[in-house]
Order: C-alpha cells, then sequence, then structure tokens
C-alpha cells in the first residue's frame, strides 16, 4: 500500500524529532549542561541586579548558543554523524553544528572561587558561594550558585603618604580631586580608576615615564566593616619615573609607511616651522597644515594633555590613516664622541647614598653616575627652516659639516635641532624628544553608492551616487569632494493616479574641507583635540515630476564644523544661498493646481539668503543607563538684505526675484532610558517653529514642516497629515502638506529578542500648523486654544534586524486619533477590526526603512 501524504508528513516528523533531540550525542555517565542560576541567600544587595548580572557573566562554561531560545546548532551537530571524510556529516559535525556542553566541563569550585572573589573585589570581605547541580530528566543538568554577600565594606579613610620630594609635592597636588570618597562602598575597580587618574595628573605635571604600577595602595580591613586607605609611591621604582621631563624637540614624518621600516630613508632634510620640524622627502605636505595641531612646544613641560590632543589633531585630520607617536629621552653628547644610541639610561651601581639614615629620601640625595656609554643628539643632515608659504629661508641653512652660525632669527630654533656639545650635564637631561610618524591615506578615492527607499506612501526609489575625493588638495589635508547622484522615484502600488507621481533627481557637488577656521582676520587656536572644519560647498540639483515640472536648485553653503567636546558639536553657517526656479510646468499641473492651488507653493520661485546654526549634545554611550541627545537650530533669512534692499511694489527683491524672510526655530530632546543589556525605552519630543515676516507669508516649501512616514508618525503617511484638522482630498497623490509649526512626541520600547533580531512598540503623537489662516486650508491655523485638540495619535509594532553595518526596521502602524474627524469622533480606538480587510487597507500603515527613526 502506498504511504498516503500524511504517513509521509509524519515520517519526516519522527526523524526531524530524532535529529533534534538535544541529548542523542551525550554520552553515558554524563548529562547536558543547560546553564546555570545565581541565587542569594539571607538579605539581597541593594545594588543585586547589577551584581547578579556581572556574577552571571563570570559563570563558566556558557551553554549551547540558542537562536529564538532554539539550540539550531546543537541540532545540526546531533543530526549528524561521525565523518569519515569529507561530506554532509563533516560539515555538520564540523561546520555547522555545535558540539552538547556537557556537565562534567563544569568546575564548580573554580566557578565559586571566581564569583566569590568578585564579591570580595565590591566590598563584601566575607562573603561566600556554594554550588551544587540540579539534574533535569535523564540526561539534563544544570548548576545553581548561592551566594551570601553578608556585610558590605566602606571606605572609612583615605591617606596619602607623600614625602618631601619633588615627586612627592607633585603627588599631594592630586589629593584635592581624588575620586575615592569617604563612606562610599570599597571597590577594586575604583582603586584602579584613583591609580589611574593619579597617573594622568602626574603625566599631565611632566613626569613621563610614571605609570600606574608605580602607585601602591594598601587597605587595612580591621576596623570592623569599614577600611582605611593609604596611598603610596613604590620605593624601587626607576630614577627616571621620579623626575618631571621637559621637550626638546618635536619632529614629524608625514609620508611614513607601514609596508616598509622608512624610518633609515627619512633621516635627511628637517625642516624648521615654527616649534617643530617636518620631514617629507617627497614635499607632500606644506609644513604650516601642522601648525594647529602640534600642541607640544620646545622647552615647555610635558603634559599629558599637549600629547593626547596633538594625537588627536593629527589623525583628526583625515589625510592619516595612523599616527604613531615616540618620545625618547635627550641625551649628553660631550662624553660621548658624537655616538647616537636609543637605549635605556644606565646608571652604575652603589652609588645611591642617604644623607641621614633617619630622614626620608629626597631628590638631591640621589646621585646619579654618568652611563658607561650613552649617546649624542644627532644633529640632521640638513635643516631649513621655512616661512609661512613653505619657501625656504636660504641664509638660515645649517650644516653639519660646516661652521657657519644660523641667521639670528632662527638660532634659537634651531639650536633645539643641533645643540652644542658644550652643556656639561649628566646623560639623562630631563628633556624628551617626541617623533610622530603620520601613515597617509592614499590621496585620491572613488565611492559609489547604492540606495534604496521604501515609503509609506507607497513609493519606492533608488539612487546611485559617485563621489570623488581627494584627500590632500593644496598639499594641505585640505578634502575636496566632487560628487555625482541621480535616483528615480515610482509609485508600487495602492492604487494608480490619473496623474503620473513618477519623478527623477540629478545632483551634483563640489565641496571643499578645510581643516580650520577660515576667517578673514587673523587665526585663532582652538584647545580641544577636535579639529575645527570649514566647509565651502556649492550644488545644483534637478527635480523633475513626470508629465508635470521640473524644478531647479541652486545652493551656496559656507559652514564652520567645531566639535567642543565628546559630547557638543556646533555647526554654523553664515552664509546659507538657495535658489530655486521651476521650468517646464505642463497643462496636467495647471489642472491640479485648479482643484488644488495650495500645491502651487511646492514650484514657487524661491530665493532664500541667510544663515543658520545648530548645536547638538549626544552623550549616548553603549553601557549608560540613562543617555541624552539635544538638538536646538536656528535659521534665519533675509534679515540683512531686508535692511539693504529697498521695498517696492512688489515687495523687496534681488535681480527681480523677492527673497524669503524669516525666522526659524528647532529643538529636538530624546531620552534614552537603558533598563537591561537587551531592553531600552526611548522618548523623544520636538518642537519648531516658524515666524514668516517681510516678504514672505510662510516659510518658503523647502524650510517647512512635514509630518507623517517612517520616522514621524508612523501610523500615516508621508506628507499626508495637516496642517491642523485640515484634511486634504484633492490631491491624494501629490500629498505636500506641510506648515510653519511642528510639534511631536514619540515613545518606543526596544527589546532585543535573539541573534540580530529586535523588537518593538511605540506610540507617535504630534501634527503641524500654519502661522497664518489660509482660506484654502481652513482649520490648519495654529491656536492654543484648540491645538491640543488636533493632535494625532498612532501605535504600532515593529521588527528591526541589526547587523551593525546596517539595520533593516519593518514598522507596521495604524491610527488611534484621527484631528481631522468632529471633535467627539476623533478617538478611533473602539473602531479597530484588525480581521477587516477594509479597515486594514485604510488604516495599517507599513514602513520599511534603514536605521533606527530617533
Amino acid at each position: 500500500m502506498r504511504p498516503t501524504s500524511s504517513h509521509i508528513i509524519l515520517l519526516f516528523a519522527g526523524l526531524w524529532l530524532c535529529a533534534c533531540s538535544t541529548t542523542r550525542t551525550v554520552p553515558e555517565n554524563d548529562r547536558l549542561y543547560t546553564g546555570a542560576d545565581v541565587k542569594w541567600d539571607g538579605k539581597k544587595p541593594k545594588d543585586y541586579g547589577t551584581l547578579q548580572e556581572s556574577l552571571e557573566k563570570n559563570i563558566r562554561p556558557k551553554t549551547n548558543r540558542k537562536f529564538l531560545g532554539m539550540p539550531i546548532r546543537l541540532w545540526l551537530y546531533n543530526l549528524g554523524n561521525k565523518p569519515k571524510g569529507k561530506g554532509l556529516n563533516h560539515l555538520l559535525r564540523n561546520k555547522w553544528g555545535e558540539p552538547p556542553v556537557l556537565l562534567s566541563q563544569v568546575k564548580r569550585d573554580y566557578t565559586s572561587t571566581v564569583l566569590q572573589q568578585y564579591l570580595v573585589d565590591n566590598g563584601y570581605f566575607q562573603a561566600d558561594v556554594v554550588s551544587e547541580i540540579k539534574n533535569k530528566g535523564k540526561k539534563k543538568a544544570s548548576a545553581i550558585y548561592t551566594a551570601t554577600p553578608n556585610h558590605r565594606y566602606t571606605i572609612k579613610s583615605v591617606t596619602f603618604e607623600a614625602d618631601s620630594t619633588q615627586l612627592g609635592k607633585a603627588l599631594t597636588k592630586t589629593i584635592p580631586k581624588s575620586s575615592l570618597i569617604i563612606g562610599a562602598p570599597y571597590s577594586l575597580d575604583s582603586i584602579k580608576a584613583e591609580r589611574e587618574r593619579i597617573h594622568n595628573a602626574l603625566k599631565e605635571q611632566g613626569y613621563y615615564y610614571f605609570t600606574a604600577d608605580h602607585l601602591l595602595m594598601e587597605v587595612d580591613s580591621t576596623q570592623g566593616g569599614t577600611v582605611d586607605m593609604y596611598v603610596t609611591v613604590k620605593r624601587d621604582i626607576s630614577p627616571l619615573a621620579r623626575r618631571p621631563y621637559f621637550m626638546r624637540r618635536i619632529t614629524l614624518y608625514p609620508t611614513y609607511s607601514l609596508d616598509a621600516d622608512t624610518t633609515a630613508r627619512m633621516r635627511g632634510e628637517v625642516t624648521l616651522y615654527r616649534n617643530f620640524g617636518v620631514v617629507d622627502p617627497e614635499r607632500k605636505f606644506r609644513p604650516r597644515m601642522f601648525r594647529r595641531s602640534v600642541f607640544l612646544r620646545p622647552d615647555s613641560l610635558y603634559r599629558l594633555s599637549n600629547h593626547e590632543i596633538t594625537l588627536q589633531r593629527l589623525i583628526g585630520l583625515g589625510t592619516f590613516k595612523f599616527v604613531k607617536g615616540q618620545f625618547r629621552t635627550a641625551r649628553d653628547s660631550s662624553r660621548t664622541g658624537g655616538r647616537d644610541r636609543s637605549d635605556t639610561v644606565r646608571f652604575r651601581t652603589g652609588q645611591r647614598r642617604t644623607q641621614d639614615s633617619s630622614q626620608p629620601r629626597t631628590q638631591d640625595s640621589l646621585r646619579l653616575s654618568p652611563p658607561r656609554d650613552t649617546g649624542s643628539i644627532r644633529f640632521p643632515r640638513d635643516t631649513v627652516e621655512v616661512d609661512d608659504s613653505g619657501q625656504p629661508l636660504q641664509e638660515n641653512r645649517l650644516a653639519a659639516d660646516t661652521g657657519r652660525r644660523p641667521g639670528r632669527d632662527t638660532a634659537r630654533f634651531a639650536s633645539r635641532y643641533a645643540r652644542d656639545a658644550d652643556l656639561r650635564v649628566i646623560s639623562d637631561t630631563g628633556r624628551l624628544d617626541a617623533s610622530f610618524y603620520l601613515t597617509p591615506y592614499p590621496q585620491y578615492s572613488l565611492q559609489a553608492e547604492l540606495r534604496g527607499t521604501s515609503k509609506s506612501n507607497n513609493f519606492v526609489g533608488s539612487e546611485v551616487k559617485v563621489t570623488q575625493r581627494n584627500r590632500n588638495w593644496l598639499r594641505s589635508a585640505n578634502m575636496l569632494e566632487i560628487s555625482l547622484s541621480g535616483g528615480m522615484e515610482w509609485q508600487a502600488g495602492g492604487g494608480q493616479s490619473v496623474i503620473s507621481g513618477n519623478s527623477y533627481s540629478l545632483k551634483g557637488e563640489v565641496a571643499v574641507t578645510l581643516p580650520r577656521f577660515l576667517v578673514p582676520f587673523n587665526t585663532f587656536r582652538i584647545r580641544t583635540r577636535y579639529v575645527p572644519r570649514t566647509r565651502i560647498s556649492l550644488s545644483y540639483e534637478l527635480y523633475s515630476r513626470q508629465n508635470l515640472y521640473n524644478l531647479n536648485a541652486y545652493t551656496f553653503q559656507y559652514q564652520y564644523l567645531w566639535r567642543q567636546t565628546r559630547f557638543l558639536e556646533h555647526n554654523w553657517a553664515p552664509v546659507s544661498i538657495t535658489y530655486v526656479r521651476p521650468t517646464n510646468t505642463t497643462l496636467a499641473y495647471d489642472s491640479i493646481l485648479k482643484v488644488d492651488p495650495v500645491q502651487r507653493r511646492a514650484i514657487e520661485k524661491q530665493f532664500i539668503l541667510g544663515a543658520n546654526y545648530t548645536i547638538t549634545y549626544n552623550n549616548q554611550l553603549p553601557n549608560r543607563v540613562h543617555s541624552f541627545f539635544i538638538m536646538g537650530g536656528v535659521d534665519v533669512s533675509g534679515n540683512v538684505a531686508g535692511l539693504i534692499v529697498p521695498k517696492g511694489d512688489s515687495g523687496r527683491t534681488i535681480f527681480g526675484n523677492p527673497f524669503a524672510q524669516y525666522v526659524r526655530l528647532d529643538g529636538d530632546v530624546r531620552h534614552y532610558w537603558q533598563f537591561s543589556k537587551g531592553m531600552t525605552w526611548v522618548n523623544r519630543f520636538f518642537a519648531g517653529y516658524g515666524l514668516p515676516y517681510g516678504n514672505s507669508r510662510s516659510l518658503p516649501f523647502v524650510k517647512q514642516y512635514f509630518t507623517g512616514g517612517s520616522s514621524s508618525l508612523r501610523a500615516f503617511r508621508a506628507r499626508t497629515l495637516g496642517p491642523g484638522s485640515y484634511r486634504d482630498t484633492a490631491s491624494r497623490y501629490l500629498a505636500n502638506e506641510a506648515g510653519d509649526i511642528k510639534l511631536e512626541f514619540n515613545s518606543e520600547l526596544r527589546v532585543h529578542l535573539a541573534s540580530v533580531i529586535n523588537a518593538a512598540v511605540f506610540v507617535d503623537a504630534g501634527n503641524i500648523w500654519l502661522q497664518k489662516s489660509d482660506s484654502n486650508r481652513i482649520g490648519g491655523d495654529f491656536k492654543t486654544s484648540r491645538f491640543l485638540k488636533e493632535i494625532a495619535v498612532g501605535a504600532g509594532v515593529g521588527l528591526r534586524i541589526d547587523a551593525s553595518i546596517v539595520v533593516v526596521r519593518l514598522d507596521l502602524a495604524f491610527p488611534l486619533r484621527k484631528p481631522w474627524l468632529p471633535e467627539d469622533e476623533r478617538w478611533v480606538i473602539k473602531d479597530i477590526r484588525f480581521g477587516d480587510p477594509d479597515w486594514r487597507k485604510e488604516n495599517l500603515i507599513l514602513n520599511i526603512a534603514i536605521g533606527y527613526p530617533f
């Protein structure tokens, strides 16, 4: 009898169940390890949630990996047999699968000791951890670790034991900013942080060779629940770590290559510029471009902040792939015959003595004998000083094999690179020579980008962009970018309009980014580790809507970009000019304007002469519980031109074109609350206000606010909502609803499911309004007495595939409140019917996008 289809299904299901048995390959007398739990005996600590999460991270071994709660890789392993060569079994066992984690691999005593030590490191000196095994069925087992924390020790006192040496005095200066707080719980991490703080503070005072390991932290825990802490410097540290250092010379090697050791061939001519030297045999870079990046100065005290700012500035130029700093102690050449060596300074043994054994050892009580074999300062083969234009000053040329003296103006700088041998000091001169080896990116690069878009109004599109970059334009680390892009957009469903909504766009842009502020007056230096920039751009864009119109946009911008701190950034464009000119309007579009004259705003001629400023604060970090993103912006246009250009019969014009006059203010505040590693609650509030005046009755169309879509109110299609309680039914397929005022609130709970899969639930609310009433859009103007009644509300769920390099987002949303309905009918929660296809077609909106909405 032939098997029926149901028999075949049962057969395959049986085979699959056999293969999916998680214990199929577990050996006899062993069990599958399914994980471990941490439990608390007695009163739980106040921060037991954080402690438990950390304890669980320290438990070994880890269980078999799971996807959506299923050990798929273990199943694949069990599906195969012992391989005898290449083939399916080899793939299942060695490539795709994962062997079971066995109970015999669990080292309970060792793990208990690790967990107990973690509690001790956090102040629970009397903690105890015990373990047990819990069997599950015949072939599975888990571990349980029970922690008894007992009393947590706190800090009673902190004593800095510093002597009267120069190092001891420097250590004393760091006490006021100590991070060890009286009464705070004892923590090994806080001790490490304090050692690092002192290390950085001493480095800031010139102690280059001092490290955190030179500090000794002693703890006295015999005080009955509290500890006394003592901070001191170890006695046997190197003499180099006991003295501050000054800078002698700074040299840059901007064409250093990692592929081969290029140091030897770069020992040629040193070009002196200001207070540093540049070795650039190929003359690829102008020395003056480094002026605002080098903060170390000859004859100045070494400071860690100057060191770090210099490194950050050099890498921040955007021209160099790698930057390596190397510091060496300057040697005295008076006793070595002119040789140059890089060994560590050596001190003869038996030369230490103290003035009085009962007195603490001071800096003067340590006498250092000169080393037997030290090196000399290397004389540059040929040293040239240049002016600001990069031209060599020939009269200041120094040759090591001649006795010519340098010019009076340059002797002070050149002597730092070619010092006389008259100095009679010990080998360690207390000075440092700094060398920075810079590996540049390829000067030219070509980048191609392909983008795809999907909008909630059933439009999809694609764009291709090609960008050519010159990272060292004019040999000054200027970034020259020339980009060309083209894209298309078309309606992919949801019914077709009589008027085609298909469109295409072409854009070209030339931009230059300078690694400095380009201002008409004398330049100034900003002491931050971030490179200030000036960006000048000129672009042209053609937007063509099939059978309707063409729009030509010309834009010029002059911007200053500056990151003040790690979290605070400024963007100021004192000059921002945009000119929009429509062409080739068709009769079909004229027919639309007769029905919906508001559409004329989208193609009106616009001349915007203004400036804008944006400040952004963003302190988001992976493990921060509370993070904030705050952005504020101001955009003005026509204020200066309005004072200069006289008013005519048709208003104020430039070259016969009226220019816009307005002030626009934006504010965007976001709060990220991370409940745990896999759950975050995000809240966002956006407010925008535009005030047109003079020549303008409303904001220019390109400056107006829109709402709806994948990054706004996701329950409403893009540009179809508002303004206010107005509802446009005439131009369904030319949705361009815009306003001068915008309020929006979003709340989203994000949950990690498994691997790269994340989910979200969200609520969106908001709307847009007009600043002034419009007879064509009744109810669209903003009134304080009714704007709350015109808030639209939507909700939904989302699925996100977060692959690190790209996030694909799918959000399914539906409206809860429709502001265009009569006031007593705007809440539509009672009308939700997921089983009704007509309701789904009208109300369910699927948003497909790249990246998170906020």
